[in-house]
């Protein structure tokens, strides 16, 4: 697929982010699509002060379990607005679903974080599982970066989100 299709899914994702970002989640979208159909779309709903996991990533894939066939959730491409956290690759993994593309990278997505998160190679170990994953990203990151603008459901410019975080990083 060429990468003006992933542009155009993506810039979905980021719609789905904001959405959730508006309405007090966090700011994560993610659709699946078949043949240039979108089959299913996805925010995040995830209520951590209640233990509810719901990324919008986890949340797609509910929606798809017993809905689709195996043949149709392999030949799909999930399309997510920012890189996967492990619970959600591996629920991706389990419905066959080979081809994902993501907005954000670790990378850029854990300079908001105020750790430092280990970054893990997901294609190599699933590989090893003897699970074949096709991750294809960053589409439009800097686009994307701007729906953390909207996490939780108060609007803070990226700028000062990354200053934040940066600072908790070194301490101050």
């Amino acid at each position: 697929m060429n990468n003006n299709k992933h542009e155009l899914y993506i810039k979905k994702c980021y719609e789905l982010a904001v959405n959730a970002g508006k309405k007090g989640y966090d700011t994560f979208g993610a659709i699946l699509v078949n043949e240039g159909k979108i089959l299913e779309e996805s925010e995040n709903t995830a209520d951590y002060e209640n233990g509810l996991f719901g990324h919008a990533e986890f949340n797609l894939v509910h929606k798809c379990a017993n809905k689709y066939s195996d043949s149709i959730l392999e030949k799909s491409i999930l399309y997510t607005s920012c890189a996967l956290c492990t619970r959600c690759m591996m629920a991706i993994a389990s419905l066959g679903i080979k081809n994902i593309v993501c907005g954000v990278s670790y990378k850029s997505f854990n300079l908001l974080l105020p750790f430092e998160p280990k970054l893990i190679e997901y294609e190599t170990i699933m590989k090893e599982m003897g699970v074949s994953i096709n991750l294809v990203g960053p589409v439009l990151e800097d686009e994307g970066m701007k729906t953390f603008e909207y996490w939780g459901g108060n609007y803070r410019p990226i700028e000062e989100l990354l200053e934040e975080s940066a600072n908790m990083r070194k301490g101050k």
